[in-house]
């Protein structure tokens, strides 16, 4: 079990993917547009994305020019591979190429910024594995079995990288489930209870981890989904639009933040004009959270424990784009934190 995290009201993050391809400008770029909780970044596609991570050393799968999964089916066994995984055969390290170096850059640059929290590590969410090798033509029973195996190894990997060098900051371990995007859907391909069956062995093994340490255990989906099957599996973040898909699930996020849990809002579109202010985008997000509390949700718990984002990555973006984009973030970030401090001077806290 991870121990307690405090976190900065309005705190800034972001997603993952950012345009760049060598590792040390990447780094720079996220360290200096997200000081205080920077997440390591990848690519929106090739072989430093979050899919290729996913699959490296797969035998028989590979990663198409197009970001797409290939399958060479005279090769690929699920069940073999499945059991390899389980053997240790296959090796399950984080697999990310840019994290040791992100990570000593991180700790540099941590000894400068008083407000330094920890690193969000983004890691491919196994449902959307799961359904990128449907896609190329494995059964889905079969693709599941492979993601339940793989996905909790990658991701206790991963936070054993992070400790190694952030041992007393907050890690936050974030699947990123895009796949997960109309969930909802009567023609999703999987059953509430068969995306749990997914979701479950990472949250859990991530929580039982022996450093877990301040660990925060993340969901990110970059549309409307099945919240409420998420917040079931015992994640400790969520990550989600700021639009009007969470009013649909306000007990079960009322419940979620009575019980420590975090919501990083994605309130800077990647798929529209940024515009030049944030005004536009902070009436967006009151909008959305002005709806949550009228349904009933706590007012100064909410603000408490929001965080600021973009909807998703920045990899398709220009790099100019891509600072204005989070030039928005830390500008709502700074009005969430004085909104939030304001509610609890007013209430003598």
């Amino acid at each position: 079990m991870g121990d307690a995290v405090e976190l900065r009201a309005g705190l800034a993050t972001a997603v993952g993917p950012v345009p760049f391809d060598d590792a040390v400008a990447a780094s720079r770029f996220v360290l200096a547009t997200q000081p205080e909780l920077p997440t390591v970044p990848s690519a929106g596609t090739g072989p430093a994305s979050l899919l290729a991570q996913a699959v490296d050393g797969l035998a028989g799968v590979s990663v198409g020019p197009g970001g797409l999964l290939a399958v060479d089916h005279d090769v690929f066994d699920s069940a073999a591979i499945a059991a390899a995984i389980r053997s240790g055969e296959v090796p399950v390290g984080h697999r990310c190429p840019v994290l040791g170096r992100f990570l000593r850059m991180a700790r540099e640059h941590a000894a400068g910024v008083a407000g330094f929290t920890g690193v969000r590590a983004p890691l491919l969410g196994p449902v959307t594995l799961a359904l990128a090798l449907r896609g190329a033509g494995v059964p889905l029973e079969d693709a599941a079995l492979l993601a339940r195996e793989l996905v909790p190894r990658r991701a206790t990997a991963l936070l054993g990288g992070l400790r190694e060098v952030l041992v007393d900051e907050v890690a936050v371990v974030c699947l990123n489930e895009p796949g997960l995007v109309g969930a909802m859907h009567p023609t999703f391909p999987m059953a509430p209870s068969e995306v749990l069956d997914l979701l479950d062995p990472v949250v859990r093994a991530l929580d039982q981890h022996p450093d877990a340490g301040r660990l925060l255990i993340g969901v990110h989906v970059p549309g409307r989904t099945d919240w409420p099957t998420i917040l079931a599996s015992g994640a400790s973040l969520v990550s989600t639009p700021a639009d009007a898909n969470v009013v649909g699930w306000v007990a079960e996020l009322a419940d979620f933040l009575e019980r420590g849990g975090r919501v990083a809002w994605g309130a800077v579109p990647v798929d529209q004009p940024l515009g030049t202010s944030e005004e536009r985008l902070w009436r967006r997000l009151s909008g959305a959270w002005c709806e949550l509390v009228a349904e009933g949700v706590d007012p100064l718990l909410l603000r408490r424990a929001s965080l600021v984002s973009p909807v998703d990555g920045l990899g398709h973006f220009g790099p100019t784009q891509a600072e204005l984009a989070l030039r928005h973030v830390h500008s709502l970030s700074v009005r969430v934190g004085r909104q939030a401090l304001a509610a609890r001077l007013s209430l003598g806290a």
